[in-house]
C-alpha cells in the first residue's frame, strides 16, 4: 500500500468524534463583543478564527447560537482600506457564507470535500444541537503531520524488520508477510539472530529497546490514540537509524 493508498483508508475510517477535546470549551465571542476581543483572544490562543454567537452558553454551544465567523483575515482586509475601531461590535465583521455545519459522525474524508466549498466546518454532536468543534484546513494538515506521517513511519519500519529476518534466513517470506508472526515477536527473533542480520555497529539492546517503544507507538496508532511526545521521538530515531543502514 503506498502512502496515498494509506492515507485515503485512514481518512476514511477517521471519525470527527475522535478530533474533539470535550475538557476544552468551543472558543467563541457575542456578536456584540468589541473587536478588540476576538483579536485578543485569537492572538493569545494562536486561532485565525472564532465562532460568534448571539447569546453566550453556559457549559455548551448550542447550534441556534450561531451566527458565524469572524477572522483575522477579514479584519486585517478591511484594515487596509479603513480606519477601523476596536470597540467597533464583531458583528460588522462576522463570515457566514463559508461556513458549514455537519456531524461528529463523519469521516475526516468527507470533511475534505466539504473544505472544497467551506473555509470552516462547524462539527456537532450526533443530534445536531450543540457544537463540539470548528475545524479548517489547517486542523486537516496538523492532522496529517500527527497520525498519517508517523502511520508511513511505522510501515517503513515493520518492512525493514520483515525483509531483513527474510533477507537472512530467519523467516520465508510467506511468514514475514503473512498473519502468523506479531510485531512482537518480530522484536525476539531480532534480540535472538542479532549476529546473523548485519547490523553493523548498533548496540544490540538499544535497538531492541527503541523496537519495543516504536511497538507501544504503533499499538496506540492502530487504536486511533494521538501519540505523544515521547512515542514520536521513538519513531523518528528509529527512521534515522534504519536510513542509515540501508544507505
Amino acid at each position: 500500500m503506498d502512502k496515498q493508498e494509506l492515507t485515503n483508508d485512514y481518512l476514511s475510517s477517521y471519525a470527527l468524534r475522535n478530533l474533539v477535546n470535550l475538557n476544552e470549551d468551543v472558543a467563541c465571542v457575542l456578536e456584540t463583543d468589541p473587536l478588540s476581543k476576538a483579536t485578543t483572544m485569537m492572538l493569545s490562543k494562536g486561532f485565525s478564527q472564532l465562532l460568534v454567537l448571539k447569546r453566550m452558553p453556559n457549559n455548551m454551544v448550542l447550534r441556534e447560537h450561531v451566527v458565524g465567523m469572524i477572522s483575522l483575515q477579514s479584519i486585517v482586509s478591511r484594515l487596509t482600506v479603513s480606519s477601523i475601531s476596536m470597540e467597533t461590535p464583531v458583528r460588522e465583521f462576522v463570515e457566514q457564507g463559508q461556513m458549514c455545519l455537519c456531524t461528529e459522525e463523519k469521516t475526516l474524508l468527507s470533511v475534505l470535500d466539504d473544505l472544497e466549498k467551506s473555509e470552516y466546518i462547524v462539527v456537532l454532536d450526533s443530534k445536531r444541537t450543540f457544537v463540539k468543534r470548528l475545524i479548517t484546513a489547517f486542523d486537516i494538515a496538523a492532522l496529517y503531520k500527527q497520525k498519517v506521517i508517523p502511520y508511513s513511519q511505522i510501515e517503513f519500519i515493520e518492512c525493514f524488520i520483515r525483509d531483513r529476518l527474510v533477507k537472512f534466513g530467519i523467516l520465508s517470506s510467506e511468514e514475514a508477510y503473512g498473519e502468523k508472526f506479531s510485531f512482537s515477536d518480530f522484536i525476539g527473533l531480532f534480540a535472538t539472530n542479532w549476529q546473523k542480520l548485519e547490523m553493523g555497529s548498533l548496540d544490540c539492546g538499544f535497538f531492541v529497546q527503541l523496537l519495543e517503544k516504536v511497538r507501544v507507538a504503533r499499538n496506540a496508532m492502530m487504536h486511533f490514540r494521538m501519540l505523544d511526545a515521547v512515542s514520536r521521538k521513538s519513531i523518528d530515531e528509529m527512521v534515522k537509524l534504519l536510513n542509515i543502514i540501508t544507505k
